[in-house]
């Protein structure tokens, strides 16, 4: 195993990292925008104080992920990042128009303007994770690369989509203290996981013409099994109301998705184009980045795990 491998396995992580927080940030989005109900007002308070402090250290992970392939991979970076341009454009406007409409809507105190930057939230956060969904789908495809929009493609968005809000849903059962508002989003958890099981078979039921790669190493192996083991043992935390084991298994489930997506690329950064060891930098640069990952570790995670847990408290005290 070469250093392109170690930062291969390092991004992946970086990607686990970003789905588990920032696709539960966008998840909160969804729920803001399907609040109903006479309790949607709660909803949507629990909503912001649990995303509102530490939204922004939820998508460093992306960030770290794109100089990291960056730095590493120039040729594929440069490859992927004109092909899918139209897209990668659209995400990052959708996260600073998320990011602002959020805040702008927090501190508004007029009740039109708030709701239009809610609708603005809102939309930013269900449109940004079925964007990342298609173009990892796209990803896959062993075709030249492009964002067509196929079935294929459109239910990788969808079930990034449905996955996200499953995550934040769960997250948000877990921290509501109104056994009602609990009961809200722990119905809305079994419904998106529902949902993001079926795209995901859709998914893979059209993979044999698009990506036969990924139905072999991912659709009929661990990945996959794991995958759907964690999706039967979520809902039934969920209908059993174990909301804190729920979390865990719903993380798990998340991460075995990021994985599996990895596993079934394998070697391959861009389809026919480029693999690690085709457009990996200069051995020097490699190692450069293998120790700055390892110091970014052991400085960065614990305190985000710091941060984590001081909001956690201060929530608990709420």
């Amino acid at each position: 195993m070469g250093l392109e491998h170690v930062i291969a396995a390092v991004m992946v992580g970086g990607l686990v990292l970003y789905v588990l927080g920032g696709g539960a940030d966008f998840g909160g989005g969804v729920w803001d925008l399907l609040a109903s109900g006479p309790r949607k007002e709660a909803q949507r308070a629990l909503i912001e104080r649990s995303i509102g402090p530490i939204w922004e250290a939820n998508h460093v992970w992306f960030i770290f992920v794109f100089v990291l392939f960056f730095s590493a991979f120039p040729p594929a970076f440069a490859t992927l990042t004109t092909a899918l341009f139209t897209p990668l454009t659209l995400y990052a406007m959708g996260l600073v128009m998320r990011g602002s409409a959020f805040t702008f809507r927090h501190y508004e105190s007029d009740a039109v303007r708030r709701r239009r930057f809610g609708a603005l939230f809102s939309a930013a956060s269900i449109g940004c994770p079925f964007i990342l969904g298609a173009m990892g789908a796209a990803l896959v495809r062993e075709r030249p690369l492009s964002l067509e929009l196929d079935l294929f493609v459109v239910a990788g968005g969808l079930f990034l989509l449905a996955l996200v809000a499953a995550l934040a849903a769960t997250y948000l059962a877990v921290a509501a203290k109104d056994e009602a508002v609990r009961e809200d989003f722990r119905r809305r958890a079994i419904v998106s996981l529902v949902v993001a099981g079926v795209a995901s078979w859709v998914a893979l039921a059209v993979a044999g013409d698009v990506a036969p790669l990924l139905v072999e190493r991912v659709g009929l192996g661990l990945p996959a099994v794991a995958g759907t083991l964690f999706g039967v043992l979520a809902v039934a935390m969920q209908v059993t109301r174990r909301f804190r084991a729920a979390r865990l298994v719903v993380g798990a489930l998340a991460s075995t998705v990021v994985i599996g997506w990895a596993v079934a690329k394998g070697e391959v950064l861009v389809w026919g184009e480029h693999t690690l060891a085709s457009s990996r930098a200069h051995p020097a640069t490699l190692q450069v980045l293998v120790i700055a990952s390892a110091l970014a570790a052991v400085l960065v995670l614990p305190s985000l795990a710091l941060l984590f847990s001081v909001f956690s408290r201060r929530a608990a005290k709420a």
